[in-house]
């Protein structure tokens, strides 16, 4: 004679599962790699020098506040490329943590370096 074999236990509720939380720094790390993804940014500042704040996030519940300090090629558009900055590192920050970014604060720092051949 053969037993069946049993059905495991369903799962508990999600919510009754846990809870995973994302560091500040992390979510500020997905942030920069994701700035440096657009061609017009030359660097980005992730720690800060003795006369510029560090770029930062702030993970609050399911909501993230982001400061990025970036150094952009120039000549461009300014005004476009960081309206491109800012819709790509959102559109990343969401989709890699699940977090909704309620506020990015860009601050230009430098413009430099040519964006045909970077330097």
């Amino acid at each position: 004679m053969t037993v069946p074999a049993q059905r495991p236990a369903p799962l508990p509720a999600p919510e009754r599962r846990g809870r995973t939380e994302i560091a500040d720094r992390a979510v500020a790390k997905i942030a920069c790699c994701a700035a440096k993804e657009v061609p017009e940014v030359r660097d980005v500042r992730v720690g800060g020098s003795p006369w510029t704040r560090p770029s930062t996030a702030r993970v609050r519940d399911d909501r993230a506040t982001l400061r990025l300090n970036v150094s952009m090629a120039y000549p461009i558009p300014l005004h476009a490329a960081v309206t491109r900055l800012r819709d790509h590192v959102i559109r990343r920050v969401e989709l890699q943590t699940g977090l909704e970014v309620r506020r990015l604060d860009i601050v230009v720092t430098e413009l430099g370096g040519d964006l045909a051949w970077g330097g």
